[in-house]
């Protein structure tokens, strides 16, 4: 619940953003058009794909969503079907690479690494070992795998100044991109996906099209930023610096599962608002495309609390190297792991995602544990099992 919380609060920060006049406007990195009947390539400024091929010769998957200038991306091998989360290397530069790395090895500081070149034919890299002793090539082709829903990439970017400062220049930034049904029959996910913003069918825009209300919500942030800022510098001075007037909001959407009637999204926010570091965090959202809701966990199996949080921290400890013996408050802010309703699934396994500072300090990251589905195979629904062919 935590999560979910943060994570709206985050989005609210871009969505009540008052109206500024003293801006200079950037280019946008979508047009008003709604793009949801198009077919998207790998060389368009937006785009989401599931790709399939080899990393160091063993198959892949990977889903992969460009949003402008900001990649995200995630990938599973398939016989181990657990998702590998990705993040920018921001290190490197971009150039005509994307960088990214896995968030598999937080611990010791010596996570894998993939170097990526995209072009209209697929994608190809090397993956490189944390500690950079060993590299493998990464091919990978647009995938043939049947979806549960045909799913785009729509986005939006911009940026303002503020311009009242005689030596200094403040700058907002923020980009918007989810990930939306491109088929109009499945106009019931694209209700959600506007809940998740804060813009349900019964809220700030009814009707619109997604692309507009991506738009809108790109808008009302650069129009916020100048009274935001005014209302921060009541007696400061006006030859600065005002380094800590700058903002940046970023929320970014992607698919972690698509296939056997399900869909598995995951909603990744930013916030910088001064300070020493902004706030993050991934809210997770499964679904039922058959049936067209939103599953909770009661969905998939049924379990009782202190088995669940058994196989949590059992999971927890040797994913990220916590003894036995050593207690979990030495590690966490919590004395038990519990879940939470920010869960998601892949081909062969249940994860729980937890934000910065839920159950951990800041330096300690999202904390994501994974449970093989082999273990809990005892306590998961029939009709999951049957869907899922486990």
């Amino acid at each position: 619940m935590y999560n979910r919380i943060f994570i709206g609060c985050l989005l609210m920060l871009i969505l009540f953003a008052c109206k500024n006049e003293d801006k200079k406007p950037a280019n946008t990195g979508a047009s008003t058009k709604d793009s949801l009947s198009e077919k998207q390539s790998l060389t368009d400024t937006y785009f989401f794909k599931t790709m399939e091929g080899t990393i160091a010769g063993k198959p892949v998957v990977m889903h992969i969503v460009k949003a402008a200038d900001r990649i995200d991306a995630n990938y599973y091998y398939v016989e181990q079907g657990q998702t590998i989360f990705l993040t920018r290397n921001w290190e490197k530069t971009s150039g005509d690479s994307v960088y990214l790395i896995e968030i598999t090895n937080i611990t010791s500081g010596k996570s894998p690494s993939l170097a990526m070149a995209i072009s209209a034919d697929g994608i190809k890299g090397s993956w490189t070992s944390g500690d950079a002793t060993t590299s493998y090539p990464i091919d990978l082709k647009e995938s043939a795998i049947q979806p549960s829903i045909n799913v785009v990439a729509i986005g939006a970017v911009d940026s303002a100044q503020y311009l009242k400062f005689k030596k200094d220049t403040p700058t907002l930034k923020t980009a918007v991109s989810i990930i939306a049904a491109a088929d109009e029959n499945q106009a019931w996910l694209n209700e959600k996906v506007k809940g998740f913003l804060g813009t349900g069918s019964k809220g700030d825009y009814p009707g619109l099209p997604m692309q507009q209300v991506v738009n809108n919500k790109v808008k009302q942030a650069v129009d916020g930023y100048g009274a935001e800022v005014d209302s921060s510098i009541v007696g400061i001075a006006d030859d600065g610096p005002h380094y800590f007037l700058n903002r940046e909001y970023e929320a970014i959407g992607n698919v972690l599962f698509n296939q056997n009637g399900y869909l598995v999204l995951s909603m990744y926010s930013y916030a910088y608002t001064g300070g020493a570091h902004g706030n993050y965090g991934t809210s997770m959202y499964c679904f039922d495309v058959t049936a067209k809701k939103q599953l909770s966990l009661g969905d998939l199996l049924s379990i009782d609390s202190t088995t669940m949080q058994q196989l949590l921290e059992q999971h927890y400890r040797k994913q990220y190297a916590v003894p036995a013996s050593t207690p979990l408050n030495t590690r966490l802010f919590v004395k038990k792991l519990e879940p939470n309703n920010n869960f998601y699934f892949s081909p062969k396994g249940l994860g729980f995602s937890y934000a910065p500072y839920e159950i951990a300090s800041y330096a300690d990251g999202e904390i994501k544990v994974w449970i093989p589905f082999a273990e809990l195979k005892p306590y998961l629904n029939a009709d999951f099992v049957k869907r899922m062919q486990l």
